[in-house]
């Protein structure tokens, strides 16, 4: 149980982590397509950080 618990965790974190660097790539290049997704960054930053918390609880639950 332990390990699909680390596996789970560590899988939500990384992912949460390539979320936030491709939102800071789009920031960086000034991108505005699609932008349904570029007006909806500071939603998708907050969502993304709780994802990331729960997998840090995940791994040292």
């Amino acid at each position: 149980m332990e390990t699909i618990k680390l596996a789970t965790g560590t899988s939500i974190l990384v992912i949460g982590l390539a979320i936030h660097l491709l939102m800071a790539c789009a920031r960086f290049f000034h991108l505005t397509k699609p932008a349904f997704l570029i007006e909806n960054i500071p939603e998708i930053a907050i969502l993304t950080v709780v994802s990331m918390l729960m997998g840090i609880l995940l791994i040292f639950s």
